[in-house]
């Protein structure tokens, strides 16, 4: 090989290895350092460390509460009936009217009622000027004992009479035995009514009962006295007390029924309204969520997903207590729990995460909205 063919593939090869020396060099010098802060499951071609959302949750006392459902009741119900017989000379009051105690509902012709009673109030001043009368002449020693003692049973007998005719007068006039409402009046101007026939039925609506029926179960726990809360199927809600719990079950269903008074002024609320019933029976201490931060594992457990000292993801299974409008009442966490509320999803238990409070994310969303 000649001489000139050496030298230059010498020549070739130095400048190859100069070339490559400097991209060597280049790409050391040029290769970007990790972000300040960024940890190695962060670094480039490594998976990133996720973000969720979490919430801090104390426990809180949480009523437990017998829900019954139930029906609203007059507080009284009467059934007026004639007490005598007589034609119905008066109607005094129309159906559904409110009445007083002693308003007259219904009057019947009195007929020889008042005749009666003006003969029976006669015959009783009779009797009386002939007891005094023999009275004085027994004091006296003219009049036999036996004399005296009929003269004043006859007196007795005559106010005995002046009693009944006035009771009989009495009983033409059919009055309301309490404050209530007339809810039925069967009869009307001109009926004849015996003794014993219905006149009208008076209602008390103030105050109105709730009645519901309680299990076996639960009837033990249900105390007469302790409040009560009601809400009627329009949404009207009012509170009272249980006034009767039963002693004895229903046969059929083995049930005891219980009722709850409650104050119905203007009687806005009728009788046979469907409701519900509440009866706050006992306390424990409890943590209220939403039912969106619920989740299964695997085998179908029902839980939450918490975040522990150092963020890494805690499957806590739960029970369920109570569901409410403003969100459920579990039991089984930790009193003081940092609970996963966006993201529980896609985040698995032993998973490092990176936890942001509500409060804070909510800022981040804010700022970036800005940004864009």
């Amino acid at each position: 090989m000649k001489i000139s063919y050496v030298i230059a593939l010498v020549i070739a090869a130095a400048t190859a290895l100069w070339v490559l020396s400097g991209q060597v060099e280049l790409t050391a010098a040029t290769a970007p350092e990790a972000p300040a802060g960024q940890t190695e499951a962060e670094a480039p071609g490594e998976a990133a460390v996720p973000t969720v959302r979490v919430a801090r949750l104390q426990a809180e006392p949480m009523v437990n509460d017998v829900v019954l459902s139930g029906h609203t009741s007059a507080a009284r119900r009467v059934e007026l009936r004639a007490e005598t017989s007589g034609r119905v000379a008066e109607v005094a009051v129309a159906r559904g009217q409110p009445v007083e105690a002693g308003t007259v509902v219904v009057r019947l012709a009195t007929e020889s009622r008042e005749t009666d009673l003006e003969r029976a109030r006669a015959l009783l001043a009779q009797r009386r000027l002939e007891y005094d009368a023999a009275s004085q002449l027994g004091e006296r020693g003219f009049q036999s004992e036996v004399r005296v003692a009929e003269a004043k049973a006859q007196l007795e007998a005559a106010q005995a009479e002046v009693a009944r005719a006035e009771i009989e007068l009495a009983r033409t006039a059919i009055r309301a035995p309490f404050d209530g409402v007339l809810d039925e009046r069967p009869v009307e101007l001109g009926d004849y009514l015996n003794d014993g026939d219905a006149v009208g039925t008076v209602v008390d609506l103030d105050p109105i009962r709730i009645v519901g029926f309680v299990t076996e179960r639960d009837v033990a726990i249900v105390e007469r006295g302790g409040v009560g809360h009601a809400r009627m199927i329009d949404g009207t809600e009012a509170e009272g007390r249980i006034t009767y719990v039963s002693a004895t079950a229903d046969p059929a269903t083995r049930t005891f029924r219980v009722e709850l008074e409650l104050a119905n002024p203007g009687n806005r609320i009728p009788e046979g309204l469907t409701a519900q019933l509440r009866i706050p029976v006992a306390q424990r201490m409890a943590h209220q969520v939403s039912p969106a931060v619920l989740t299964l594992a695997d085998d179908g457990t029902i839980g939450v997903k918490l975040v522990d000292g150092d963020d890494v993801v805690r499957f806590q299974p739960v029970r369920i207590l109570k569901d409410t409008p403003t969100g459920m009442w579990l039991a089984g966490l930790p009193e003081d729990a940092t609970l996963i509320t966006v993201g529980q999803e896609f985040v698995v238990p032993g998973q490092k995460v990176r936890p942001v409070a509500a409060t804070a994310a909510a800022a981040t969303a804010a700022t970036a909205a800005e940004a864009r």
